[in-house]
């Protein structure tokens, strides 16, 4: 592999994970599930005091109520990580039919605009992505679930796909190909405390695992927590990146939600302080 094209690789996997879930189901028991010492590990880059307590589960069933699915704005401070203290902003807008079905664009930051896809009775899918620092388009095959309707507590979901990624200045350009896996988890509900308020959230964990060219190996796993009502309040991600002995990164970010704005009011579903 040419040094550019290596390098260009390299950075485009690191902005992949904005937003992933799973997509052929398989079921555990039914009942509220903690994280395991490793994920707690993990969800300390959220800060002190964050994550409570694991509360009463409830059906992962509306995503247009649990996500807060409508145009809007959401800012999050940024907890751990180089741009720790910065503020991120994730904004999402109803637009026309893409040629691959897409009806909604979710752009995170400066880093990456997401092409979503409705499923009836499924939830939502993720088809394209385009990684903005690297011109990257990003193709899906099958799409990516991007929030999964109907998920019971502690019921998994695996998936097994391929991504094609393209030259966004020039989408006849293939750069390369690679595989994706992913195994997506509903761990339960937690009381989670924010700048914006504290809520009852559903934690939705998801490992993913992408091969390129068998030299580039990346394992990401993200913990999401979303409030009825709200949306995602709170994510915690720790992605690894290997290049056989050329490269290797290690990355902790943490996410808080600080605002949310839309045309519809905010329903009143904050859990009230002590």
């Amino acid at each position: 592999m040419r040094p550019a094209r290596f390098a260009r690789t390299i950075g485009t996997l690191a902005f992949i994970f904005a937003a992933l879930s799973a997509d052929v189901s398989s079921r555990a028991d039914a009942q509220a599930v903690s994280p395991s010492l490793s994920g707690e590990e993990l969800l300390q880059v959220l800060g002190s005091g964050v994550v409570g307590d694991p509360e009463t589960p409830y059906q992962f069933k509306d995503f247009g109520r649990i996500a807060r699915w409508e145009s809007g704005e959401w800012r999050y401070r940024i907890t751990s990580g180089p741009r720790s203290g910065q503020t991120e902003v994730e904004s999402l807008a109803l637009i026309s039919a893409t040629a691959r079905g897409e009806t909604w664009k979710r752009t995170i930051g400066q880093e990456s605009t997401l092409f979503i896809r409705e499923m009836s009775g499924s939830g939502l899918v993720l088809p394209t992505q385009v990684t903005h620092a690297y011109e990257a388009l990003v193709y899906f095959e099958p799409p990516l679930s991007y929030l999964i309707v109907g998920l019971e507590p502690g019921e998994t979901r695996k998936f097994d796909g391929r991504m094609d990624v393209y030259s966004n200045k020039n989408p006849a350009l293939k750069w390369y190909t690679g595989r994706i896996r992913a195994t997506t988890v509903y761990t339960g509900v937690y009381r989670i405390t924010t700048p914006a308020g504290v809520y009852h959230a559903a934690l939705i964990k998801t490992d993913y695992q992408i091969d390129i060219f068998a030299v580039v190996s990346v394992k990401d796993t993200l913990y999401t927590f979303y409030a009825p009502g709200v949306g995602k309040v709170a994510e915690a991600e720790h992605r690894r990146i290997a290049a056989m002995a050329l490269f290797n990164s290690d990355t902790r970010v943490g996410k808080l939600l600080t605002s949310y704005a839309s045309s519809a009011p905010l329903p009143s579903n904050r859990v009230e302080s002590p």
